[in-house]
């Protein structure tokens, strides 16, 4: 138990609130070039196939206050490094519903995916956030993660 809240391993029975709750990763604003459905969908397809599989190689953990309602959610891979060929743990996906907003839930959640890859042997843990998404990123600043690489986009058509 962490605080008001326990951490725990996500299972196939959390699919029901978890998918719903999956598309608060958008609510920031994604940038125009993005179609917000098609957003939600892909995160959806991901997050399901990876309770379905249960596999240690990349685990949701989820966030739930003591009566068992979903706070949120965490999901890691591992990632090959381009320049050194090193495995390492990334963040693939973590949300926060509103009611965890706040209580130290988005801190927890990643320090399970830390733990998980320490656990793992990596020497880096790696994650992706879009430019737009200010609170997300004041929590990765406060939580010691750099600027590696930026990705930048041009669209080509529309």
């Amino acid at each position: 138990m962490t605080g008001a809240f326990r951490i725990r391993g996500g299972t196939p029975q959390d699919e029901a609130w978890l998918l719903p709750l999956s598309a608060r990763l958008h609510d920031f604003g994604p940038p125009r070039w993005r179609d917000r459905p098609e957003m939600d969908a892909a995160v959806a397809r991901a997050i399901g196939e990876a309770l379905k599989a249960g596999s240690a190689d990349a685990p949701v953990f989820v966030a739930e206050d003591p009566d068992g309602r979903p706070l949120g959610f965490v999901h890691m891979h591992e990632l090959t490094d381009y320049f050194t060929g090193e495995t390492h743990g990334h963040v693939s996906d973590i949300v926060v519903a509103s009611d965890g907003e706040g209580r130290g839930v988005g801190r927890a959640l990643m320090a399970a995916g830390e733990k998980w890859s320490r656990e793992r042997g990596h020497r880096l843990l790696s994650l992706n956030v879009f430019g737009d998404n200010a609170r997300a990123r004041r929590l990765y600043d406060r939580l010691g993660f750099e600027l590696d690489t930026s990705r930048l986009i041009k669209v080509l058509r529309s």
